[in-house]
């Protein structure tokens, strides 16, 4: 059994496209990753269904003014990044309400500059500054230097597949994980705007020129596949995590697999299976939930496992690994809470994560087989990277360090399920401070989100130093080693993964990360 092969057409043009975004934006970090954002600020505004325009202009006006520090300092240029939740694409698309909205971030100093460079786009939801089992609708502004807030705007490689049906994303340069030294680039997906506007998502850059007065009138505007916002956190040392999953097994040993299929692994020194443990697990899981909670509703549960290198397979670091257990006295947000710490550490130690697709039944060669999300970086219209790493993961299946493929013979899976939890407020607050700076999280299925209920108190809610966005396709994490500078090993307790670079999708709902 091998994964399906889809047929690609001629689209050299894009990937090339693409090559080039690496390249400069490689280079960009090369210059930024050093410099502090003293030049930005940031702010959310979280928004009520029943909220109008008016209400939100108003309040953006009122923060603006309260603030003392000039938005954008000196530069000669500033920028704006607003990101908007879905309900409020029409808002975001309305030239008006924008040129309304980017007049409340201009001060009187600021109206004698030339032009404002704006990036807008369209995410599922807002991230709040502590991490809540709700969505959370409104806008995310960051406002400051151009070459901060939105470097590269206008090159052309941004722009490329710009067409109704290409999905974009966003990604973000921030500081490194926990225990790693290098840069870490978060790209946030979209939201899919289909129902909204009819575009598969809503990206857009925008120049408006600035009057002596404040007007502001819209010179160019632009649809776009990608941009790199390159604002750290601030003066903090790491980026958190925190993946909220219930772990079922030890890992276990890949005996057998290619690609993103697992065939056989070691259980106990036997060769098992590899679904055959799922098997076993997950039908008491549902036993169990249907006796903690009689009255809910079952729901299909996620399955993910972590691929473990064996250079990762520290002697004790999964001494203390707690497991989901029929009849135990302890909830599954404890036991997951116990190992937030434990999947930080795999993050930063370059262990990739993948979602269980599918797997289990068959027979003979291809009993229990498991196949694994190949998915570890974000595509842009055109690309296809995941039939280049099967042929490379092929070629190299005899070899001891493999440089890809997801079922790698010698490397280990620790297989875990989405935890049932009422919210995943309280699993968070024992791990993650709350976040003034930077957050990003990954928001629950469409089919799973409740109706948002209006805010209690104000229908408009502004939160000062604040940027935060979340995407129900998840994020997709890369680290930049190649910036880290001298300090390269520092902190890492001696794993060679910070000195190479790693991609991986983290689409665990809840899953949160702040600076």
């Amino acid at each position: 059994m091998v994964p399906q092969v889809h047929c690609v057409d001629d689209n050299m043009k894009h990937r090339a496209i693409y090559q080039g975004i690496r390249a400069k934006s490689n280079f960009l970090c090369g210059q930024q990753i050093r410099q502090q954002s003293t030049l930005s600020q940031r702010l959310s505004v979280t928004v009520s269904p029943q909220t109008t325009q008016r209400q939100v202009l108003d309040e953006f006006r009122k923060h603006v003014l309260k603030t003392t520090k000039p938005a954008a300092g000196d530069a000669p240029e500033h920028g704006v990044a607003i990101l908007a939740s879905k309900d409020f694409t029409n808002w975001l698309e309305n030239d008006d309400f924008m040129s309304a909205l980017l007049k409340t971030l201009l001060k009187p100093e600021q109206h004698n500059h030339q032009s404002l460079h704006v990036l807008s786009g369209i995410a599922d939801s807002l991230s709040s500054t502590r991490l809540s089992g709700g969505t959370q609708s409104g806008f995310s502004v960051l406002y400051g230097s151009s070459d901060i807030v939105v470097p590269g705007l206008w090159e052309s490689e941004g722009f490329g597949g710009t067409s109704i049906d290409s999905s974009g994303c966003v990604s973000f340069l921030t500081n490194p994980l926990t225990r790693s030294t290098g840069a870490l680039e978060i790209t946030v997906p979209l939201a899919n705007t289909v129902f909204q506007n009819g575009r598969r998502s809503t990206l857009y850059a925008s120049r408006w020129n600035i009057g002596g007065e404040g007007s502001l009138t819209l010179q160019r505007k632009q649809p776009k596949t990608t941009q790199r916002i390159a604002d750290k956190g601030g003066p903090v040392n790491h980026t958190l995590s925190m993946v909220p999953l219930l772990p079922l097994t030890p890992p276990r040993k890949i005996l057998a697999g290619l690609g993103n299929i697992v065939r056989q692994v070691d259980v106990d020194g036997t060769p098992t299976p590899a679904s055959k443990e799922l098997e076993d697990i997950i039908p008491k899981i549902f036993e169990e939930r249907a006796l903690r909670e009689p009255t809910a509703s079952p729901k299909p549960v996620g399955v993910w496992c972590w691929v473990i290198p064996p250079r990762c397979m520290k002697a004790g670091r999964f001494d203390n690994l707690k497991l989901f257990k029929a009849d135990s006295s302890q909830s599954e947000i404890d036991i997951a809470s116990s190992s937030i710490e434990l999947f930080s550490e795999l993050l930063s130690s370059g262990c990739q994560l993948h979602r269980i697709l599918s797997g289990g039944g068959g027979w003979g060669l291809k009993q229990g087989l498991l196949s694994l999300d190949p998915e570890t970086s974000f595509s842009l219209p055109g690309q296809d990277d995941d039939i280049e790493a099967f042929i490379k993961s092929f070629e190299e299946r005899n070899s001891a360090e493999p440089t890809s493929g997801l079922a790698t013979p010698g490397s280990s899976l620790l297989f875990c399920v989405e935890p049932q939890m009422a919210t995943t407020d309280t699993l968070s607050s024992q791990y993650l401070p709350a976040s003034k700076n930077l957050s990003f999280g990954v928001a629950p299925s469409p089919d799973d989100v409740p109706v948002p209920s209006s805010l209690q108190g104000s229908p408009v809610e502004v939160v000062g130093g604040h940027f935060g966005i979340s995407s129900a396709t998840g994020l997709f994490l890369r680290t930049i080693p190649e910036f880290a500078g001298t300090a390269r090993t520092a902190g890492n307790n001696g794993d060679k993964s910070s000195q190479s670079s790693f991609t991986t999708k983290v689409d665990v709902p809840g899953a949160y990360f702040c600076v």
